[in-house]
């Protein structure tokens, strides 16, 4: 072992990756259609000449490429490029392309690629694959290299969105008992073998158990006859495999880390979580809670590259849901026919009330849902947001009710001003109170159901006070114009 452990090698966070080309960037997609026609004639012409030609350029530019390209020509280009650059290339593709660029490949090709990628993204390959595909590729490996075949099933075995499917099992790990110009020496030994592109941190660890964790600053600014123990930190942030993506992605963003250790129950690490991949992970729950906010089932795919028929399902399920919440509005409207056939003048502020409880739940939901989504809130403060909205509601209302007030009590042609300015004024504060209170702690008792909050979406809630918004307006009408007549 001579004091070394394992090693680790992060790559690049890059917008075409396995999130369907999510985040483009501009300047990369300008650079990829002016190299596009020299690197297809290449392929034409002089396949061998490839390596040479991109060796200044970054994979990820390699990439956008080959998502331009037909899925054939896609493959050949990636059958000509040297080992690692295609597995590079590979990594940042989206699912379908290399999905269809390892099938066509076959067990060998793709077996040797797959070994040259990072361990999360060879992982999260191998568990796209068709499973016979992925059983004659992890047979291929298992010969070729059989560790990394191992390696790979035992990061297939975690859920994909948890600290264990994130991590990578490479990572620079140290004996306590090194100096630091021990340590130093084996760092420049692991960056001349490997390649290194970054090391975020030093983990000490003793018999496969995580005991303290250094940067590379502070290795270096140490002194060399120290022993690691007496100079590491060993208070360490660390998550258990089963993690949550999001929790993950927090605890970064909370402690400012660049990556972070994941263990087991015993204390053993298992691997880290780079600050790229977090980054995957944000964009991908920001993208999700967006789109449930909007009332549409979470699509995985990009815009353009999503079916018409998976846009029209995802869309239509909630559509159909909130349809059949706004048919009890008619119902609502029919059950008190009486006294809209009394007082004509109740239908002219219908939108206006049903719309100020709508819009100030809607506030309060997208304000919970973010707090929640930051930690910054949890189910149990539920008493603290129902008196904060409560009071929040109550002022509100009162503004919006002022306002109200005069519109209706100046309206022009309207009988019993004074009678319809007051329901109008008493109805617009009680809508907009249960507009917050519902859009408030609804996503707070979704979140303590176990579910996501964000499914609490803005039409959704937005739907349901409108039902509640004219039984209130109706009935405080019929109290108010009872004792006006």
């Amino acid at each position: 072992m001579d004091g070394m452990i394992e090693f680790c090698r992060s790559p690049p966070a890059c917008p075409c990756r396995a999130g369907g080309g999510i985040g483009h960037n501009g300047a990369a997609m300008r650079l990829s259609k002016l190299i596009a026609p020299d690197l297809e004639r290449i392929l034409e012409t002089e396949p061998g000449q490839l390596e040479e030609a991109l060796s200044e350029v970054h994979a990820e530019d390699v990439a956008q490429v080959v998502c331009e390209l037909p899925p054939e020509r896609a493959t050949e280009f990636t059958r000509a490029l040297p080992a690692q650059m295609a597995a590079d290339v590979l990594e940042r593709l989206p699912e379908d392309l290399r999905v269809h660029i390892v099938e066509a490949l076959g067990p060998a090709t793709s077996a040797e690629l797959v070994s040259e990628m990072d361990p999360d993204d060879r992982a999260d390959l191998v568990a796209e694959l068709p499973d016979k595909v992925r059983e004659e590729l992890l047979a291929e490996v298992e010969q070729q290299e059989p560790g990394i075949a191992q390696d790979v099933r035992a990061l297939a075995a975690y859920d994909e969105e948890s600290a264990g499917g994130l991590m990578t099992t490479e990572f620079l790990a140290l004996w306590p008992e090194l100096t630091v110009s021990e340590a130093i020496d084996e760092v420049r030994v692991a960056t001349r073998e490997r390649d290194l592109e970054t090391i975020y941190y030093l983990y000490v660890v003793a018999y496969d158990k995580l005991v303290g964790v250094l940067s590379l600053r502070d290795l270096i600014l140490s002194d060399g006859e120290k022993r690691l123990a007496t100079v590491m930190t060993e208070q360490v942030v660390s998550v258990p495999a089963d993690t949550d993506q999001e929790e993950v992605a927090n605890t970064i963003a909370r402690y400012d880390l660049s990556a972070l250790p994941v263990v087991d129950q015993h204390g053993k690490m298992l691997g880290v979580v780079t600050v790229d991949d977090v980054v995957d992970v944000v964009i991908d729950e920001a993208t999700e809670d967006a789109h449930m906010m909007a009332a549409v089932v979470p699509i995985e795919e990009s815009y353009l590259q999503t079916g018409f028929v998976d846009f029209l399902r995802n869309r239509i399920t909630w559509l159909i849901v909130l349809f059949a919440g706004e048919l009890l509005t008619a119902s609502v409207m029919d059950a008190y026919e009486a006294q809209l056939s009394a007082v004509m003048d109740l239908m002219i502020f219908v939108p206006l009330i049903i719309s100020s409880g709508g819009n100030s739940g809607s506030q309060s939901s997208s304000l919970i849902i973010r707090a929640l989504a930051l930690g910054e809130l949890a189910p149990r403060d539920w008493p603290k947001v129902l008196g904060r909205e409560l009071a929040m509601g109550l002022a509100l209302g009162l503004v919006l009710g002022l306002v109200g007030f005069a519109r209706a009590f100046a309206g022009h042609g309207i009988n019993n001003p004074a009678a319809m300015g007051m329901t109008v004024a008493l109805a617009i504060v009680g809508v907009v109170t249960m507009g917050t209170l519902v859009g408030s702690l609804m996503p707070l008792a979704i979140k303590r159901a176990g579910l996501d909050p964000a499914v609490s979406s803005t039409p959704f809630v937005a739907s349901l006070v409108d039902v509640f918004g004219l039984i209130v307006y109706f009935s405080i009408a019929r109290m108010v114009f009872a004792l006006a007549l």
